[in-house]
């Protein structure tokens, strides 16, 4: 943080103050001559890194309060710019304070503060050395503007008040509003004799009041009247004895000493009066409005820039260092899980190998043993059974109730096996589904099933019923998924180049009809 450097600009000269960490120190006094601005010349050049306040106490200010139409942007800019210029001849230290607003004759009205210094060429040597000299220029500030500073931070609950003071320029009373300086006036006293000084406070302060009422500037009808007087501490008692409250006036006397050191002030020069405080307040709080233009303020307002730039930079490498800090524990755990999975996976490699150690020895080798469970796997996958069979036959039976099976004869065997039982074609190979190889070196198991039975109809002669119920018998069972029928036996003969002949009987109460089935069904390894 650069240093502070406030100058206290008076009628009768320049004095420079340093200000660090609630120290005020006192460093030079430059006269009002050419002298001076010379020796102020060289004062600022051997403080090129340090912060320049100016501080103002002097009888040419001025203040003047006027409503403006309700605008804004460039207009509300042009407009204060062309009142400003009306008003005052040297714009250079001048400024408007927004103060409020109102309804007047029906639209809304801006109320204004115009103040600037009336003799401006007296400072004009000043600037020019700190314009010449790059300072950094935080601002010009009056007296005025800083009493509505002190009155925040003493937390003064009234709207309205008047802070007196004596500073080595004079006997300053301001007159302040919602927080805003509405009128200020320098006096001149004797500062060797404070019985005067401290009397001058409650007749100026009482002349002051009278103004604001005739004025119009203070409601005539706000009674009684805060006053605040910063009084020295050796000499408060004069104070407390001259400024006594009235039906107009209510008088509040502040122990200097206690209230600068109340707001922070640790140590200030032995010959300072309020102006201690006030310089204070300044270089610790500052208030938002000052007179300096842009000009002025160039080198301010550069160093300004920098120190954004520069903590911006170190706030996004702030930002980039914690994310990477965040990244380091997160790859430092990661590592840390890592190497924990990794003692635990060695504890458990060691463990099966004790346990190994104590497995009883096997009476043939690992390879033998594969290669029985692989065997076993493929009799598992040749071994069938007749219940799917028997099942998908009484599916078949159950729409022909007219047939009663009194045997089946089945058996499983290879493909060669059920063709040399006389089929005329075998049956297609079924397909093995994708991804499954057929063990090599194995057949194909054929299950063949005979079926016997026998035919209950009304009239056994009926060769044209009788064949009708044994087809639709075979046609369900060849709708079996992987059924084929193979040969079909009728109690009659129908090959076309003989008659019909048979032993079916020609009348009821005969032998009912005989009649065999033979399907085969291939099993899917």
């Amino acid at each position: 943080m650069p240093s502070k450097r406030l100058c206290y600009f008076t009628a009768q000269g320049v004095t420079a103050y340093s200000w660090k960490r609630g120290a005020l120190s006192k460093e030079a006094t430059f006269p009002m001559n050419q002298l001076g601005v010379e020796n102020f010349s060289k004062y600022v050049a051997g403080a090129p890194q340090s912060l320049f306040y100016v501080l103002a106490d002097v009888v040419e200010e001025d203040f003047f309060q006027e409503n403006i139409p309700s605008v804004h942007g460039a207009d509300r800019r042009a407009l204060l710019r062309r009142k400003l210029a009306q008003r005052y001849r040297d714009t250079s230290l001048a400024m408007p304070i927004p103060i409020g607003s109102e309804i007047h004759a029906g639209r809304r009205e801006e109320r204004i503060l115009y103040t600037s210094f009336t003799n401006a060429h007296q400072f004009q040597p000043w600037l020019d050395v700190l314009r010449s000299k790059n300072a950094r220029l935080v601002g010009v500030f009056s007296v005025a503007l800083v009493a509505t500073s002190v009155g925040k931070r003493l937390r003064f609950k009234k709207s309205r008040y008047i802070v007196v003071s004596l500073q080595q320029a004079g006997l300053r009373q301001s007159y302040i509003e919602n927080g805003r300086i509405r009128f200020s006036r320098l006096g001149r006293v004797d500062l060797a004799d404070p019985r005067a000084v401290a009397k001058s406070c409650a007749v100026e302060s009482s002349r002051l009041h009278q103004y604001l009422v005739n004025a119009r500037i203070l409601p005539r009808e706000i009674v009684p009247f805060d006053v605040i007087v910063f009084a020295p501490s050796e000499h408060k008692a004069h104070y407390d004895a001259a400024c006594v409250s009235s039906a107009r006036l209510q008088f509040q006397v502040f122990d200097l000493d206690k209230t600068a050191a109340r707001l922070g002030l640790k140590s200030a020069p032995e010959d300072a009066l309020a102006e201690g405080l006030f310089l204070h307040v300044l270089a610790e709080s500052p208030p938002g409005e000052q007179y300096a233009n842009d000009g002025l303020r160039h080198f301010y307002h550069l160093w300004r820039a920098r120190v954004g730039l520069i903590t911006a930079g170190a706030a996004a490498f702030g930002v980039c260092f914690l994310f990477s800090a965040v990244r380091l524990l997160e790859a430092s755990y990661v590592d840390d899980m890592a190497r924990n999975d990794r003692l635990q996976e060695a504890r458990a490699s060691e463990e099966y190998s004790r346990l190994q150690t104590r497995f009883p020895k096997t009476p043939t080798s690992s390879e033998n043993l594969k290669a029985i469970v692989r065997n076993y796997k493929a009799l598992l996958r040749q071994t069938a059974s007749p219940a799917g069979m028997f099942t998908e036959i009484s599916e078949a039976l159950t729409p022909v109730p007219q047939i009663e099976i009194e045997k089946i004869d089945w058996e499983v065997g290879a493909a060669q096996k059920s063709t040399e039982r006389g089929a005329s074609k075998a049956p297609p190979a079924p397909q093995v589904p994708t991804g499954q190889a057929r063990p090599s070196g194995t057949e194909i198991p054929v299950q063949s099933c005979e079926i016997s039975g026998k035919l209950i109809v009304q009239q056994a002669s009926d060769y044209r019923a009788v064949g009708a119920l044994v087809d639709r018998f075979t046609d369900a069972l060849r709708r079996k998924p992987g059924v084929e029928v193979i040969r079909s036996s009728l109690p009659f003969d129908i090959n076309a180049e003989k008659s019909l002949s048979g032993d079916i009987g020609a009348a009821r109460g005969v032998e009912v009809p005989q009649f065999s089935v033979t399907v085969t069904k291939r099993t899917i390894p």
